[in-house]
């Protein structure tokens, strides 16, 4: 009840600043969690010094947008930003961070050094120069030049005022995965000889250091979706990019600034994490679309300050979901949508005919030819893609146990998956949804587990050896399935409650729609295209062949399906009668379409 009293509190509080004159240094509520509407130079004067915490932006770059910002030009850029620098490092707390994405514009042909020389210009101001983190834009657009490739990474310089400032790296730990497992099956000689540390990190290069723990160090290359939710804006990041350097620099209750806040983007994540926040807006259309994105987020700030989880059990689920995330994609999504093409371009009217019911498509009342080859094909194509992509999506819940606990696609019958964790050892057959089996289905499958306990047992397992029936989707309010024969009792779990039995996230079964939906955008534009295309080329077809004086023939259509023997189809010649109601006709026959449209003026 407090987290949602303080939600509506903020959502109420003026955010919006329109008029510099109220902004007070000595007064931190006139300026700390606002919106100022401002030229970031004027505004940042009026700002307190070392009162931030972390600067994260990403200015306008040069020559670009010109409708929203007037363009700067690459030979004026660096003078430009140095300004600002000067009041940025006045107002950044000493030990603070600075992160500023930024990329070179190219200029007749090659890249222009106008970012260098802004860094050596903040160089010589006094900024220390510490990082360069790499931005890997995963689905940057497409493109082709004569001489170079599209761009799909962007700078993230860290500047500092000193060499100490703060930093919790365990607040962006990802998962170890099996890599120290799988690299101690191969070690090399050197690998084989300890070698002392050269940076007095502890572990040299014994890997077995390694094996037993679950996060690691990331790396300085970031490899993020550029897909953000403020389509509004024409250069907006994504609310993972500024969320990563918040958890990496920052605590709860600090201040984030963004000079340049654009929709908000930087602000909306420091208000998510519980940290305050300052954003500065030239632009009041951006202004106002940044105080609305603001005031929807949600405030976590209770949430992280009665936590009792540490660094490691706050973050894995952030750091998960990147790497599942190019898994939904790679080895889900595209395969899915390769197959559904696949079998769309295989496709036959005459296959498809002979595997569908008739009278079913009688009793809905479809008598238009397109929308029963529409809905013949729907429905074939449906009854075939519930397996293709349970099939996928089974691979991705082994992944996620390889990836946190070793486990491994089992070869035992009714099993897909098996894993260790907390000295329990995990059984897992994977389906789809609640209601795949019947009574003689399910028997079988316990009879199975029974059986793979036995070998396991055999093959010396000492773990409590627990039986899982996993649906992907559904819920079962009694997991627990008893059984006489307790070698045959198993436990059933379902949607929400399998997915976070997989990964211990509870959000996962949530988190997992995200970037489903983003491929599916992007992919299922062409393959309705497709999609019509083979609709358009069946509905002719079946019209040549089941359909006389514009109308199905569905004795034609039930005898091609059902009747004994071999049925032969030959075309049905069409013709067109027009029936010219009020008018006396010498026609005795009925009037064909080429004469009918065969006339003088």
């Amino acid at each position: 009840m407090a987290e949602a009293a303080l939600n509506i509190t903020l959502e109420t509080e003026k955010i919006l600043i329109q008029e510099l004159d109220f902004v007070d240094q000595n007064n931190p509520p006139t300026w700390k969690n606002k919106l100022i509407l401002g030229d970031c130079l004027e505004v940042l004067q009026k700002l307190p010094s070392a009162s931030v915490d972390l600067i994260i932006t990403s200015p306008p770059y040069a020559d670009s947008r010109k409708k929203t910002y007037g363009g700067i030009s690459p030979d004026e850029y660096t003078d430009w930003f140095l300004a600002r620098a000067l009041e940025l490092k006045r107002v950044l707390k000493p030990e603070g961070s600075f992160i500023l994405n930024i990329k070179e514009k190219v200029v007749d042909g090659q890249r222009h050094s106008y970012v260098l020389n802004l860094i050596l210009g903040m160089q010589q101001q006094g900024w220390l120069w510490t990082e360069e983190y790499i931005w890997h834009k995963k689905n940057s657009y497409p493109g082709k030049w004569s001489n170079r490739f599209r761009d799909s990474w962007e700078r993230c310089l860290h500047f500092n005022k000193q060499k100490k400032f703060k930093m919790y790296q365990e607040s962006v730990m990802v998962p170890m995965g099996d890599w120290a497992k799988s690299r101690l099956k191969n070690l090399s000689e050197t690998d084989k000889r300890r070698d002392n540390s050269k940076v007095e990190s502890g572990f040299g290069k014994n890997i077995s250091n390694w094996v037993e723990r679950k996060m690691a160090y990331p790396t300085n290359v970031l490899h993020l979706a550029t897909e953000c939710g403020n389509k509004n804006h024409s250069a907006a990041f994504p609310k993972t990019l500024p969320s990563w350097f918040i958890k990496l620099f920052t605590a709860v209750d600090d201040v984030v600034l963004d000079p340049f806040a654009g929709s908000g983007t930087s602000c909306v994540a420091a208000k998510e994490l519980g940290r305050n926040y300052v954003g500065i807006e030239i632009k009041r259309e951006y202004c106002e679309l940044a105080e609305l994105n603001i005031k929807t987020a949600v405030s976590h700030t209770q949430t992280l300050n009665n936590s009792n989880q540490n660094y490691e059990e706050l973050n894995v689920a952030g750091a998960n979901s990147e790497i599942y995330h190019d898994y939904l994609i790679k080895y889900v999504l595209t395969p899915f949508y390769d197959k559904r093409f696949e079998k769309l371009s295989k496709l036959k009217l005459k296959d498809v005919l002979k595997r569908k019911n008739p009278y079913l498509f009688k009793a809905k009342n479809i008598e238009r030819a397109q929308d029963f080859v529409d809905s013949i094909i729907t429905a074939f194509l449906s009854s075939q893609e519930e397996t293709i992509f349970g099939n996928l999506l089974e691979g991705f819940a082994i992944h996620i146990s390889e990836t946190l606990y070793g486990g491994f696609k089992s070869k035992l019958n009714s099993i897909d998956l098996e894993f260790n964790r907390d000295n329990n050892y995990y059984i897992v057959g994977i389906k789809s949804g609640t209601n795949w089996g019947n009574s003689d289905q399910i028997s079988k499958m316990k009879e199975n587990f029974k059986q793979a306990r036995q070998f396991l047992i055999k093959q010396g397992v000492t773990s409590n050896i627990i039986a899982i029936n996993g649906c992907m989707y559904g819920k079962d309010s009694n997991p627990l399935k008893k059984d006489v024969d307790a070698d045959k009792t198993y436990f059933k779990y379902a949607g929400q409650e399998f997915w976070e039995f997989i990964s211990e996230n509870p959000n996962l079964y949530q988190e997992m729609i995200v970037p489903i939906g983003e491929e599916a955008n992007k992919k299922d534009e062409i393959f309705k295209s497709t999609l019509d295309a083979k609709v358009n080329e069946m509905t002719f077809e079946f019209m040549q062949y089941f359909t006389r004086n514009g109308r199905i023939d569905w004795i034609k259509l039930v005898d091609y399906v059902s009747k004994k023997g071999e049925v032969k189809l030959e075309p049905i010649s069409q013709q067109l009668t027009l029936e010219l109601e009020g008018r006396d006709s010498d026609l005795e026959e009925p009037l064909d379409l080429a004469d009918a449209l065969d006339f003088e003026e």
